[in-house]
């Protein structure tokens, strides 16, 4: 499932190669705690939070490499989000919601 995530942020020169990592580094931290059995939809959007937290603070960076985390970069990094939580059987989370603490 890691290995197709973010692909199309990967193929696309606009994202810094470094920085996506980063990001897809943070998603899979994300997935190692959602992968806990029995979670409530608070906790995994607690998690989510959390992730995104992490994700906020990486704009600085992506635009000191005349990047950012536009609105594309916000669909392709909820998007891979939503796969980890429905790839756990989480099915009744909104991805929106995932990601409403994002500053980008």
């Amino acid at each position: 499932m890691f290995e197709d995530l973010l692909l199309p942020m990967f193929d696309d020169e606009y994202y810094p190669d470094i920085l996506v990592a980063e990001v897809k580094q943070a998603i899979k931290q994300f997935a190692k705690k959602v992968e806990k059995p029995d979670l409530s939809e608070g906790e995994i959007y607690h998690y989510a939070a959390e992730t995104v937290v992490l994700i906020n603070k990486m704009k600085p960076q992506f635009e000191d490499l005349d990047s950012s985390l536009d609105d594309t970069a916000a669909d392709y990094i909820a998007e891979a989000m939503m796969m980890v939580v429905q790839d756990h059987g989480y099915m009744d989370i909104e991805m929106e919601e995932l990601v409403s603490n994002r500053e980008w």
